[in-house]
This record gives structure tokens, C-alpha cells and sequence, in this order.
């Protein structure tokens, strides 16, 4: 799991995805009335890439 520099959480905080999102980790749609997490993933080669992913997923359970 990646995980911020910032604060090293695998998450920066707990926000609404746009519209036609999907989690980073299970890869199902993220509807825009529930909350998720939002992941600052960093890639050495180009800039940061922002992915959400469902607050189950995040704390290691499933995606309903």
C-alpha cells in the first residue's frame, strides 16, 4: 500500500470522489454521495497521480 510523504498514512483524507471514479483498489465505481479516501500517489518518472479509493478498501475490508 502506498503510502503519503507528507504524513505516511496510505490515505490524505476522507473527501467525495468526481464523478466517474473508481477505487484504486478494487476497481468498482465509486458513487459520488459516499465518502472515500483520497490517495496522492507519487511516481518517480512524472508527476503525483491522485486515485480514490472506497473507505472499506482503505481500512482492509471489502467494497460492497
Amino acid at each position: 500500500m502506498a503510502r503519503t510523504r507528507e504524513t505516511g498514512h496510505p490515505y490524505e483524507y476522507v473527501t467525495y470522489a468526481p464523478a466517474g471514479q473508481t477505487c484504486g483498489k478494487c476497481r468498482k465505481p465509486i458513487p459520488t454521495d459516499t465518502a472515500c479516501r483520497r490517495v496522492d500517489n507519487e511516481r518517480s518518472s512524472a508527476s503525483s497521480v491522485v486515485v480514490y479509493w472506497h473507505t472499506e478498501c482503505a481500512t482492509g475490508g471489502a467494497a460492497k
